[in-house]
């Protein structure tokens, strides 16, 4: 009885050590090129200190995570001989040079033809890479050390800089159409699970934009197939929780599904009171100030969960419209109003301008884009001048949206000519 118990201890601390083992071998490591010249430095010495941490056994390939080549390959030999960090860099000596070229010609962001991103990854082909060269059938840990915004100069539309990021409809739509796009390719990314380290808090906008990045690339994630693991600042954290090898958090993250390619932006300011929540003026606007309005925002605000509005607006005739599709202009910029943060859907649509406008001049549309409403959709208009916010309601008698059809046009001719869009004169939220 006894030799058959030490005979299953000993059969399962074989087994332990082989997953363990497997576990370990099974590791990318993506980098940035893209850093200033000293930090791409002190990235590469900290990634050195975690490397010569992992567990004997280890084996890690290291990746450009934007260029997509291979820079190295890591091993830790499973031999006690190689228990300290100088045997270890010692074993790894072309790895590590091959870590000093890399960070050594690191490209400073922002230069020309280059991302404006600091630690700049292309996530999305990243994980493609990985899904396509190496062999996930089992348990495949990737460590992306690096920015979580995508942007690449060649698709500009689709870059997460200046707070951006894209919306659940991506994630429905094919990898032609958008970098995000999962559709079709469900088993991508199976027996993948990602790892974040950002390096810094500080690259988000607020709390609520660190959680709808944190959302989206979890529900990109799933979507092919593979988990989202770690999404943290702090490295060593990370490779700690990568070390424990334990299951990815539980989170209550569900897609809205929608065929809407948006690159949202959250109200850049998330401590004032929103346009939504602030007392309606009885004050009649001067003249003056209707000719030379300063400080102007436009809110749209609608009861319908399930429908999907969208705000357009146009500083004066020729000018750049502001939308969804388009949310910076050298006149202003447009943005999602979550009143509820954080919440994943229907945020109000929100634009500002940092410039004067004639509100004469100022043409306002709203559309009513997806979803469905038996009786038509009934919302507010608010109008905000100099601190002053004005209200009024608005109609919309369509009971399906229209994906945004003949939209633009109808603004240009200064009419809608579908039931599922209409024109507001800001004059008449004034109350002129």
């Amino acid at each position: 009885m006894k030799t058959n118990t030490f005979l299953l201890c000993i059969t399962l601390f074989v087994w332990l050590a082989a997953a363990q083992a497997a576990s370990a071998r099974n590791m990318v490591v993506a980098v940035s090129p893209y850093y200033p010249p000293d930090e791409a430095r002190r990235h590469s010495i900290a990634l050195l200190k975690q490397l010569t941490e992992l567990n004997q056994g280890s084996r890690v390939t290291l990746i450009d995570g934007y260029n997509l080549s291979i820079i190295g390959e890591f091993t830790i030999p499973d031999n006690p001989a190689y228990n300290n960090p100088k045997a270890r860099l010692g074993v790894n000596r072309e790895a590590v040079a091959a870590l000093k070229r890399f960070a050594d010609r690191a490209v400073m962001p922002g230069s020309e033809g280059h991302p404006a991103v600091a630690g700049a990854v292309r996530l999305p082909q990243l994980l493609r890479y990985v899904a396509n060269n190496f062999n996930h059938d089992g348990r495949l840990n990737v460590i992306v050390l690096g920015s979580p915004f995508y942007d690449d100069p060649k698709e500009p539309a689709f870059s997460m800089t200046n707070g951006r990021f894209p919306s659940d409809g991506h994630l429905f739509a094919s990898q032609g159409k958008t970098p995000f796009g999962a559709a079709g390719q469900s088993g991508l990314l199976k027996n993948i699970t990602l790892h974040i380290g950002y390096g810094s808090d500080r690259i988000m906008q607020g709390d609520r934009h660190g959680y709808f990045v944190k959302r989206f690339w979890t529900l990109y994630m799933e979507a092919l197939g593979g988990k989202l693991g770690g999404f943290v600042a702090d490295v060593p954290t990370l490779f700690r929780r990568v070390s424990l090898d334990g299951a990815p958090p539980a989170h209550d993250f569900r897609p809205v599904k929608s065929n809407k390619l948006e690159m949202i932006i959250l109200n850049p300011v998330e401590n004032r009171q929103s346009i939504f929540e602030r007392p309606v003026s009885k004050t009649v606007l001067p003249q003056a100030q209707v000719v030379r309005a300063e400080r102007v925002q436009i809110g749209i605000s609608w009861a319908c969960a399930l429908c999907d509005l969208d705000l357009y607006a146009q500083a004066m005739p020729g000018a750049p419209v502001l939308y969804f599709g388009r949310t910076v202009t050298t006149h202003g910029r447009y943005w999602k109003d979550y009143r509820n943060s954080p919440q994943p859907t229907n945020g109000f649509e929100t634009i500002g301008f940092d410039v004067p406008l004639d509100l004469r001049t100022l043409t306002i549309a709203v559309n009513f884009y997806e979803g469905e409403a038996p009786q038509g959709i009934s919302g507010e208009v608010r109008l905000s001048v100099d601190g002053h916010t004005y209200a009024s309601t608005f109609h919309i008698s369509a009971t399906t949206g229209n994906k945004g059809r003949s939209v633009l046009e109808a603004m240009e001719s200064g009419s809608a000519n579908q039931p599922q869009s209409i024109i507001i004169n800001p004059l008449r939220v004034l109350g002129l």
